[in-house]
């Protein structure tokens, strides 16, 4: 098959379908490489989005906060990218017949409040009005905006490869992108498309273990965190992101920009979760949140526990520890806390007020489950070794943390003395806490029009990049700590639509 557009598109996720639509709406032509047999990428999920109003105040005092979150390392040119076209994302979703909810919306002077960060970072989930799309049925948000994109797009002319994974890109003898090449997965059959710029829009590489290991240092492992440490396991499992854009970009010059893993920090194993972090199959999720006691393997805290519900800044604290792991521990006090008196924490998404049988929970968990992450005996010797921590480091960790506890003062970390629980009465109960990864962010260095650039920072005609794999420039190359989420994803698709389009008018 031989074809001709003006724009090819790699990826048919938020990014995508948003080039797409910008691409459309400047009157060009688009052609959709999608590799798996249906669209959407991974924003085939429930989706919830920070929309930046389209107000010059509440765009800059926005872009102040994503700047000063990645401690001005990231590319102020991209920030603003994004929080001059996110509120595309609410006008485009609604255009398509999605209905947007309102769960917070926030004004200009609240925008990064602590209070209303709901378990991230305030420059990353209060920089903007926070937005549910509603899904049909029982089906999710993201999966009807996805098809929905696809459908108007083809409507008005674009073309969808589904099945099609876009496999190299050519360039002329000036240098210039001008084909793009893919083969059917079904049938065997190339398909060649004649165009002027290629937008990569591709996701990550999490599915990809020799990437994920030699560009993060973890590796990847199965569900129950095989191996002796180091680890991460993806939440989203055969979602097919294999880092094909980031080498295609790499191929042609593209420079390597830093690649991170964030999400929520978890504890793996059977009688969890199910295939993705939101299907959970009792209340250890709700356990992780609380803002208890957490050591590494030497046994020692490592950072102010009150953080247990940001969960990007425990999931970057748990990546610095030895063989990138932790260990929440509690007694049967706060057992009895957390039973009869109720929750500190929750995540919105696992609502609860009080918890139920923690106990059996945990014996279900470890001996009918098997489960070798999940911790409960009468004494610390006896937790030290099942998790394998050290005891001498614990039971001194403990000694100076109980004696916080009794003074209401953590001379440490200086943690909220109402969350000052000490760990002294057996049994006691132990998790082991992996870093989570929801997907790779980073790897492809963009400019702030959207265009991929080599090491000497200069453009390569032709080739744009959108969505995940461009957030090293979002929040700085190395990336701080982040989140990869459609909201970020879709205005960056428009923006790199809008700027394909400049740049072949000018050709």
């Amino acid at each position: 098959m031989h074809l001709k557009t003006d724009i090819v598109v790699m990826g048919s996720g938020a990014a995508g379908y948003c080039a797409a639509d910008a691409i459309l709406a400047k009157g060009k032509e688009v052609v959709v490489f999608e590799k798996r047999p249906f669209q959407g990428g991974v924003a085939n999920c429930a989706i919830q989005f920070i929309v930046v109003r389209n107000e010059k105040a509440y765009q800059d005092k926005a872009f102040q906060l994503l700047y000063e979150y990645g401690n001005y390392n990231g590319n102020p040119l991209v920030i603003r990218q994004y929080v001059n076209n996110s509120w595309r994302t609410k006008e485009f979703i609604e255009r398509l017949g999605v209905k947007m909810v309102a769960a917070d919306l926030v004004p200009l002077k609240d925008l990064g409040s602590p209070e209303r960060a709901d378990g991230f970072p305030p420059a990353i989930n209060v920089h903007g009005d926070d937005m549910l799309a509603m899904g049909r049925g029982k089906g999710h948000g993201g999966a009807l905006i996805g098809l929905r994109a696809m459908r108007d797009i083809e409507k008005r002319g674009g073309k969808y490869l589904l099945d099609t994974p876009l496999t190299d890109i050519k360039t002329d003898e000036n240098g210039n992108v001008c084909q793009a090449i893919g083969v059917n997965n079904k049938t065997g059959e190339t398909v060649t498309v004649d165009c002027k710029a290629v937008i990569i829009c591709a996701g990550g590489m999490m599915d990809d273990p020799e990437m994920i290991k030699e560009h993060t240092g973890f590796i990847y492992t199965d569900y129950n965190a095989s191996g002796e440490g180091n680890v991460t396991f993806n939440c989203f499992p055969n979602s097919k992101q294999t880092g094909d854009g980031h080498k295609l970009a790499w191929k042609l010059g593209g420079a390597v920009g830093a690649v991170s893993i964030e999400g929520h920090d978890m504890v793996p194993g059977p009688g969890l979760v199910g295939p993705t972090p939101w299907i959970a199959f009792n209340e250890f999720r709700i356990m992780t949140e609380q803002p208890y006691c957490f050591v590494n393997k030497n046994g020692n805290r490592f950072l102010d526990e009150s953080l247990s519900n940001n969960h990007m800044a425990i999931n970057r604290a748990i990546r610095n520890q030895p063989g990138r792991v932790s260990y929440m521990i509690f007694d049967d006090d706060t057992r009895k806390h957390l039973e009869e008196e109720g929750v500190d924490y929750f995540y919105f998404v696992f609502p609860a007020e009080k918890l139920t049988d923690i106990r059996g929970q945990f014996k279900e968990v470890i001996e009918v489950k098997k489960n070798k992450h999940v911790f409960m005996a009468d004494t610390i010797e006896e937790i030290c070794a099942q998790a394998g921590i050290d005891k001498e480091g614990l039971k001194a960790t403990l000694d100076r943390y109980n004696g916080f506890c009794d003074k209401h003062s953590d001379d440490d970390f200086g943690k909220d003395p109402k969350y000052l629980r000490p760990v002294r009465k057996g049994p006691f109960y132990a998790m082991r806490v992996f870093c989570g990864g929801y997907n790779t962010m980073g790897g492809i260095r963009i400019n702030g029009n959207m265009q991929v650039i080599r090491d000497d920072s200069t453009a390569i005609p032709g080739l744009f990049a959108a969505g995940d794999n461009v957030l090293n420039e979002l929040y700085g190359n190395p990336i701080i700590a982040g989140l990869g989420a459609a909201y970020f994803a879709m205005p960056l698709g428009f923006a790199a639509g809008d700027c394909a389009c400049d740049y072949i008018d000018q050709l």
